[in-house]
């Protein structure tokens, strides 16, 4: 688990694995985890939930072991007290291809967000059998658009082993890069489904700017 401190070393967010955060201007952050497909008992349809904070409004714990407490007992992925977040959900039982979507109004100020998740009807094993796919969630657009990871899918990879982690657009040419858990890093192809090029720098790596 992760926590969110105060400059007083309070948690007032606790994440769990599998959990991604985006800063935002204002003192926000958006939150998005992958659930259903494993849940016990099942979420139906299963989804990708995205919550925006307004960490302002957040109510500190008394202790760490408070929250993740909590977390556990409700089995969710995210703990946090007070404000207003604003919950958008996107269902992952979709089909490759593009498909509308209707997010909240604070959400459509938002670009682009990547999103990794499982797709389509049927269930990944995660041994022999991946579903891997890309949600390219466009908010003002308001579409989503599902794109398959065929090169892994469809790889002689160890599933249990290997696995995508993060992925982003590159601002200067469209192109999608990721890395991943013995993988290494990578950019996709223009349809952003298979492997373009294996990367030999940190395709996520930001020299510190000088104020």
């Amino acid at each position: 688990m992760s926590c969110l401190l105060t400059p007083e070393s309070t948690p007032v967010l606790v994440l769990d694995f599998g959990c991604y955060v985006l800063p935002l201007a204002n003192e926000r952050v958006v939150v998005w985890y992958e659930s259903g497909r494993e849940s016990e008992p099942a979420i139906v349809p299963p989804r990708i939930t995205l919550i925006m904070l307004q960490l302002d409004d957040l109510q500190p714990y008394a202790e760490s072991d408070t929250a993740a407490d909590e977390m556990r007992a409700s089995r969710s992925h995210a703990a946090f007290q007070g404000g207003t977040p604003v919950v958008f959900e996107v269902a992952t039982d979709v089909r490759k291809g593009t498909h509308p979507m209707s997010p909240p109004p604070s959400f459509r100020e938002l670009g682009e967000i990547l999103v990794l998740a499982d797709f389509g009807p049927v269930a990944s094993n995660h041994l022999d059998k991946m579903s891997r796919a890309i949600f390219a969630l466009d908010f003002q657009g308001c579409r989503v658009s599902v794109l398959p990871q065929r090169w892994f899918n469809n790889g002689k990879y160890d599933f249990s082993y290997q696995w995508i982690t993060r992925v982003q657009r590159e601002e200067a040419t469209g192109y999608i890069v990721g890395e991943g858990v013995r993988l290494g890093n990578f950019r996709l192809d223009r349809s952003g489904t298979r492997i373009r090029e294996w990367l030999h720098e940190d395709a996520f790596y930001h020299p510190a700017r000088e104020l």
